[in-house]
């Protein structure tokens, strides 16, 4: 292996490295915090924190499709480890067959490496966008039930913080955590909107700020709000139904070279050698993977486009 694709291994390497143990002294440091402050100014100076990080690491976080605000069922540290064996196997393939110049590879080996961090962090995002608007109606309905039996909103809050399941208690209870800093209950709702880019939470924190400036009656207005987010949560679970069979045409159709590659090369592998060890072949290789990894994406973007709300 050349020493430019080394280099390039060791680096990839020294940042993991440089992850992790800069992840493992922020937890030593949570820590060190939760056990010389109370539960609440603890969680106050983690949320400080963790907005002056945001602010720092913006445009990184952007990069690599990070949102800092959200649990992630994955460790970061993890999605960058997928992220390097990717590009460990770039290298690899292209050390034992093929023959790129250094510089094509090191770019190939990024883009690969980008590509799967982004993917993973992109997953892990919808999956938690897609479990909190799941879970919305009975949120609302909640609070309508608890502003219904004469307590104010912000005990709705702290109730959905105690009762409700994950991700939307943990939402809540950075709501909970706001409102004793005493910031306005619409404003508090409004920020979870700001994290998670779910629309229904903006029409949560407009009716609030109506209802509560106004005045009227608060439970009936959530009610209906409730209602209408129903409706929403069971239209996007019919779209999605529906669009189930071009979501299996679509990865049909981008396994289906790699499946029939591999035939071939079972059958008869004098027939893809031309594709290993030529390179006119590997040009032609290169071609066919990035055309199908693009018309992967395109088709999904499709999908997302017609099936949005």
């Amino acid at each position: 292996m050349s020493t430019p694709l080394i280099i390039v291994l060791v680096l990839l390497l020294c940042a993991t490295v440089t992850t992790l143990w800069l992840d493992a002294r922020q937890r030593r440091m949570e820590r060190q915090v939760e056990i010389a402050l109370p539960t609440t100014e603890a969680a106050t100076w983690v949320s400080i924190r963790r907005a002056a990080k945001a602010s720092r690491w913006d445009m990184l976080y952007r990069l690599v499709n990070y949102q800092p605000d959200i649990v992630y069922s994955l460790h970061p540290s993890i999605v960058l480890l997928a992220g390097v064996t990717a590009s460990s196997v770039v290298l690899y393939a292209n050390y034992r067959l093929l023959q790129f110049s250094t510089p094509v590879v090191s770019i190939a080996a990024a883009s690969g490496a980008l590509l799967v961090v982004r993917g993973v962090f992109g997953w892990q995002r919808s999956r938690f966008t897609n479990q909190l608007f799941r879970q919305l109606p009975d949120a609302i309905q909640l609070v309508t039930s608890t502003v219904r039996s004469g307590l104010p909103v912000n005990e709705a809050f702290r109730a959905i913080a105690r009762e409700m399941p994950q991700p939307t208690s943990g939402q809540f209870a950075t709501v909970c955590s706001e409102l004793n800093l005493g910031r306005a209950p619409q404003e508090a709702v409004e920020g979870i909107y700001q994290r998670t880019l779910i629309p229904e939470y903006a029409m949560l924190a407009v009716t609030l700020a109506v209802q509560l400036k106004a005045g009227g009656s608060l439970a009936e207005t959530l009610q209906i709000l409730a209602d209408t987010v129903s409706q929403r949560v069971a239209l996007a679970a019919r779209a999605k139904a529906l669009a189930g069979e071009v979501i299996f045409s679509s990865r049909a159709l981008s396994l289906s070279p790699v499946i029939i590659g591999g035939l071939l090369y079972t059958i008869n592998p004098q027939s893809i050698d031309l594709l290993f060890y030529d390179p006119t072949g590997n040009m032609l290789l290169a071609y066919a993977i990035g055309s199908v990894i693009v018309g992967h994406f395109v088709i999904r973007w499709m999908i997302r486009r017609e099936t949005a709300l």
